[in-house]
């Protein structure tokens, strides 16, 4: 048991909570490909020196110390982006590493068959675009090195047949991962964009377009997590349409869900890009003001009370209008996320007792 924690918590070196799936994946994978990548060259390494093939041993010993160092530098924190970093040392040390096993031929001419490890690595670390280009260019180099004239860029003999049918199944065998990365890529930006869509669907309210009471609950969390920590300000305003029953019974329900969502653009529109606004049910809307005072907070709430007093709606030539009770609190340090909801929700009703169409603040 202790062994297997020791693996899991070795392949997921660098994963961390912050960063999207995509990401923590292919740290995860950049884990893998670097043990398996130093375990199976000091191995074979190990075994070049004792069969007395002291430069293939070293050659192979140097591998392994390049495979474990990009594993290091995953748990380094001097890179700025240490998985690039570290794919890259991947990729490459194994591209060195095939370029030589092709040279000189490995153990009895079977170095060149290691060299399909190489388009899987290249395309999962660089995408598409770049792990083609580098396979390209590792064809390329393997393609000049084997067929110049009389073997004199080679350390060792191949016959013709053997060289090309290496690299047309080679380049098979490349264009068939390509095919599976171009199709693994798709596959996760579709589930992406779904999933963004599901995300954004469950916190927004389908009428209005504003956060939910859901989506409003992990801001409120995030910002006043924020502002305990660094001593910000924080108001809440809750708002309320007054007498909205009268406009559904004398206009209809559609044109009480028109009044809704026109005054939560209204509104929306007053606001700063850091503030946000929900609709907290039926015909209420929660506003949350970051690095905002009570006093500055009374001012907006002034500002929209009479925005909305001077909006008109139409039904059958009829024009009408509409107004908003405001309850504003300041959050103190002593404060629960709910005991603010509430209090700002207890100044809304002293609003809508002392006769609407006003704010008041605590």
């Amino acid at each position: 048991m202790d062994f297997k924690r020791f693996i899991q918590n070795h392949l997921n070196t660098g994963v961390v909570q912050s960063n999207n799936p995509e990401t923590n994946q292919q740290i995860f994978i950049a884990n893998l490909f670097s043990f398996i990548g130093y375990t199976v060259t000091f191995l074979m390494g190990v075994s070049a020196c004792i069969r007395h093939d002291w430069l293939l041993g070293s050659v192979l010993l140097i591998a392994c110390a390049a495979f474990f160092t990009s594993h290091l530098i995953l748990r380094s924190k001097r890179f700025e982006n240490p998985y690039k970093v570290s794919a890259n040392l991947v990729t490459s040390s194994l591209m060195i590493l095939m370029l030589y096993l092709v040279f000189t031929g490995g153990v009895n001419g079977t170095g060149p068959l290691w060299i399909y490890i190489v388009p899987p690595v290249a395309l999962f670390f660089g995408g598409m675009r770049k792990g083609t280009r580098n396979l390209g260019i590792f064809v390329l180099v393997i393609s000049a090195l084997m067929f110049y004239p009389n073997n004199e860029w080679l350390g060792t003999v191949y016959t013709f047949e053997f060289k090309s049918r290496l690299i047309y199944s080679f380049l098979t065998v490349s264009c068939l991962f390509a095919l599976y990365e171009y199709v693994r890529k798709n596959s996760f930006q579709r589930i992406k964009e779904m999933s963004q869509k599901f995300e954004k669907q469950a916190m927004c309210d389908p009428l209005s377009g504003l956060l939910n009471r859901r989506g409003m609950r992990e801001k409120l969390q995030n910002e006043f997590d924020r502002s305990q920590r660094y001593k910000n300000d924080l108001t809440l305003m809750m708002c309320d349409i007054d007498h909205f029953k009268v406009v559904n019974d004398k206009y209809g329900h559609d044109k009480g869900d028109e009044v809704i969502k026109s005054l939560g653009l209204n509104l929306q529109a007053g606001l700063r890009k850091q503030d946000s606004l929900a609709r907290w049910g039926g015909e209420e809307y929660l506003f949350l003001l970051p690095e905002t005072n009570g006093e500055h907070a009374m001012q907006l709430a002034e500002k929209l009370r009479k925005k909305v007093a001077d909006t008109q709606f139409k039904q059958n030539d009829k024009l009408f209008r509409v107004t908003i009770s405001i309850g504003i609190h300041q959050i103190a340090t002593t404060d629960t996320i709910n005991q603010a909801i509430t209090k700002a929700d207890t100044n809304l009703y002293k609003a809508k007792e002392q006769g609407r169409n006003r704010c008041i603040i605590d």
